[in-house]
């Protein structure tokens, strides 16, 4: 999480001068850090699943050291010249702090309950107006820092074959190689890569959404959030979430466009989650 931080600082305290000066550059850097977010986050669903690697550890070891190799030889020469040296303290102490052992910050991690939990879509259709839905086996982790909203981090996975449209038959078929296919593509799996606060509105969450073999980034509004105390002392927090997706980008497509459900199904599914997370003991 110290390393989300320090990306996060360089990007706040940093990034965006060296933006005016060298955007081609800039632009490289900003793309580096994003792989480093999504390398974490897979890290952390590897970790949530348990059966993280070495050579996975071993890969991120080596990206952080190119990419730090690539900020010394552009982004810090360039700072030490053009900052004053004001600003250049400021900035020194921001990127420290992202540093930090995680124990000296409010970093907090939190498991998705999946007992209390749901996660439910929608799509229209014409014969029913409406199909809804919900995946039963789902879950994942939560990673937060209330002093650096924008440093949290989320990955979930689903299990497809877990499917629950309250029709047998229409499940069989979603789950078929016509639909989800889901002996080849079982799981499918979000990774965040940056947490936005709008302005105006409620914060979103973008990242990667890995779903019938193809990879898209993907938005989810938050619509609420509050934290709860249980009668054993247990935290949790309690998150709503909407978004909205274009199955055709996922090619979830029924095998033949002469299908009359290739008509009569919509593209835009809506996707809503009640997510409780329970906190992880440091």
């Amino acid at each position: 999480m110290g390393l989300l931080t320090h990306l996060h600082a360089e990007e706040v305290h940093l990034f965006r001068a060296f933006r005016h000066a060298h955007p081609e550059q800039a632009q490289a850097l900003m793309a580096e850090h994003e792989r480093l977010r999504e390398h974490l986050t897979e890290l952390s669903i590897a970790l949530d699943l348990h059966c993280l690697k070495d050579h996975q550890i071993r890969s991120l070891g080596e990206q952080i050291r190119a990419h730090a190799a690539h900020e010394d030889a552009l982004l810090y020469p360039w700072a030490a010249r053009h900052l004053d040296k004001l600003v250049a303290t400021d900035i020194a102490s921001a990127l420290a702090a992202g540093r930090a052992p995680a124990a000296q910050r409010s970093v907090q991690t939190w498991q998705i309950d999946a007992q209390r939990s749901t996660l439910g879509f929608s799509l229209r259709h014409a014969l029913v107006a409406e199909i809804r839905g919900r995946f039963r086996r789902w879950g994942g982790t939560l990673v937060t820092d209330p002093a650096q909203p924008t440093g949290s981090s989320v990955s979930v996975w689903v299990d497809l074959a877990s499917v629950d449209t309250g029709d047998p038959e229409r499940d069989i078929q979603a789950c078929s190689p016509q639909f989800f296919d889901v002996d080849v593509h079982g799981e499918a799996r979000f990774v965040s890569v940056r947490i936005r606060l709008p302005d105006d509105g409620n914060p979103v969450i973008e990242g990667r959404l890995d779903l019938h073999g193809v990879a898209q980034m993907t938005a989810f509004e938050i619509l609420g959030r509050r934290h709860t105390t249980d009668a054993d002392g247990t935290e949790r927090v309690i998150y709503r979430v909407r978004g909205e997706v274009d199955r055709r980008d996922f090619e979830l497509r029924w095998h033949t466009e002469l299908d009359l459900r290739a008509v009569t199904l919509g593209a835009r599914v809506t996707v809503e989650a009640h997510v409780e997370a329970v906190r992880r003991s440091p």
